[in-house]
């Protein structure tokens, strides 16, 4: 196979692999993508100067590909909140790919590396997967996240994390094209069946302990109090959210939704990211007064809500959550920790002026730098703001206040009517797996949402019209999870051992082929 090709190949495989992504919701097509770049990935060996090279090169290939075909949805987004012509928001789309491709190119290169040391090259596949989903990223999607319709798959992320998850799933790829490339050949046959049905024994296995973990999951979930909370859909629009003119007309919609939820019985309603349409004083123990209460007349509380924040120096906000009483007095703030690259900040503007000058402008939002909970009732929440829910940092943060409950709010509706509400949905049911708790989500032009701590979406409100969603969750207040306590740690610690045991296994044996 020529090179063209072969990057060509890797190319296709990472569309195939995309098509496991919404709305096609192919799931066979993860695992077909992986065994895609495997096979790409298994050529002939590259000259020892051209390992690192090759498999970036192909890596890359495979991640434009899948990105292409996964993130289709921001093509709409350019095209309808600027002036740019469909050329360029093509153009945006591709150079968002290569940048959301360097996942996969990390994975090529540790990939193409552990095999020149001898690594089996399943295994290799599965590490450099691995490594590749620790390269920070604007949109973080993994293939575990992709495939949270099926949960089953998902339960040992409470020991191994969404990332051990996503390394599963490529070695029973690994596992499956390095036996398809063995049962090719009539002197190795018989090795490569076995290697496939290593492969679906792998997954058969995943799925089996899943609905067994599940079952164990679901008693404790049956067990555990509840407590009935409204989620609000408020449908505001991208660009209405920031007119002052319509900020009565805003809160009206807010205080109706919120009463009706209340009417049903409520004990807490949430609101969605920044859904308040007025800025309040950081740190304020009260919210404006009057026509602009975040708590109107005929709304009992406690409300959960977005706010941005103002803080003591003049233009710096904070992206925060608020506890507000019945009586208008306000929790201490919980303020996003991770902002979104280029939308809320811009990466190394803090230490590079000139990039806040020219990318920054105008947007001013510092993060937080703790978790705090957010006690409402019985309730004792720690807050995931927009795509904090997708990061496993993040969620293990979140723990660190020792919440019965998870609470999302975020604002989709720049990506309202596309498949990102539904993408960003699937990668926040890791977090209540993860981390054995149950999630509500508050999103606006999104699918307002009840995950429980088995990975199960239990419930979900339309993501286009103005609704309610009612939910009833268990607070769990159980120890924190093995992937709670030490995270990535203790398997990243793994994959270094012994990665460095195969490199010195394999300079042995090539000094032993030179003297013998």
């Amino acid at each position: 196979m020529t090179r063209l090709p072969r990057y060509a190949l890797a190319l296709l495989a990472g569309m195939v692999l995309g098509l496991g992504s919404p709305p096609v919701d192919a799931y066979l097509a993860l695992w077909l993508g992986l065994v895609g770049l495997a096979w790409v990935l298994e050529g002939p060996a590259p000259a020892r100067k051209r390992v690192a090279l090759s498999g970036a090169l192909r890596g890359l290939a495979f991640g434009i590909g899948a990105n292409l075909v996964l993130l289709r949805f921001i093509t709409v987004v350019v095209v309808r909140f600027t002036t740019l012509p469909w050329a360029a928001a093509v153009l945006a789309l591709v150079l968002l790919s290569i940048f959301e491709g360097l996942r996969w190119m990390v994975a090529g290169v540790a990939y193409q590396t552990l095999v020149r040391a001898r690594v089996p090259r399943p295994v290799a596949l599965a590490a450099g997967v691995y490594a590749g989903t620790f390269l920070p990223t604007m949109l973080p999607w993994t293939t575990a996240g992709l495939v949270s319709p099926w949960p089953e798959v998902l339960q040992l992320a409470d020991v191994i994390g969404e990332r051990g998850v996503a390394a599963l799933m490529a070695l029973a790829a690994g596992l499956a094209a390095s036996g398809v490339r063995a049962a090719l050949r009539p002197t190795t046959r018989k090795g490569g069946l076995l290697e496939m049905g290593a492969a679906l024994v792998l997954v058969l296995a995943q799925v089996a302990y899943g609905q067994t973990r599940m079952r164990s999951v679901e008693l404790a979930h049956s067990l555990a109090p509840r407590v009935r909370v409204g989620l609000l859909q408020p449908s505001i629009g991208a660009t209405t959210r920031w007119d002052e003119e319509r900020g009565p007309s805003i809160l009206q919609g807010l205080t109706t939704l919120t009463r009706r939820e209340e009417a049903h019985g409520a004990e807490l309603v949430v609101w969605p990211e920044t859904a308040y349409p007025y800025r309040v004083a950081h740190g304020a123990p009260v919210a404006l007064d009057g026509a602009r209460a975040l708590v109107q007349p005929g709304v009992r509380g406690p409300i959960i809500a977005g706010v941005q924040t103002r803080g003591a120096t003049p233009g710096v906000f904070y992206n925060s959550v608020v506890v507000a009483t019945g009586d208008g007095a306000l929790s201490e703030p919980y303020d996003k920790r991770h902002l979104l690259w280029f939308g809320e900040t811009v990466p190394l503007a803090d230490r590079i002026p000139w990039l806040r000058r020219v990318f920054a402008r105008g947007l001013g939002l510092l993060p937080g730098d703790r978790a705090v909970p957010l006690v409402a009732g019985r309730v004792r929440a720690a807050a995931l703001v927009c795509y904090e829910d997708m990061l496993p940092e993040a969620g293990r943060e979140a723990m660190t206040v020792a919440p019965n409950l998870l609470v999302n709010v975020t604002n989709d509706a720049w990506f309202s009517g596309t498949a990102e509400p539904e993408l960003h949905l699937r990668g926040a049911v890791l977090r209540a797996v993860e981390l054995r708790r149950d999630m509500v989500r508050a999103v606006n032009s999104g699918p307002a949402s009840w995950v429980d701590a088995a990975g199960r979406v239990r419930r979900r409100a339309p993501t286009l019209t103005a609704s309610t969603l009612s939910a009833v969750p268990s607070l769990l207040d159980g120890p924190p999870t093995f992937y709670a306590r030490f995270g990535d740690t203790p398997w990243a610690i793994l994959a270094l051992v012994l990665a460095n045991v195969a490199v010195w296994r394999a300079a042995r044996r090539r000094r032993i082929d030179a003297t013998g």
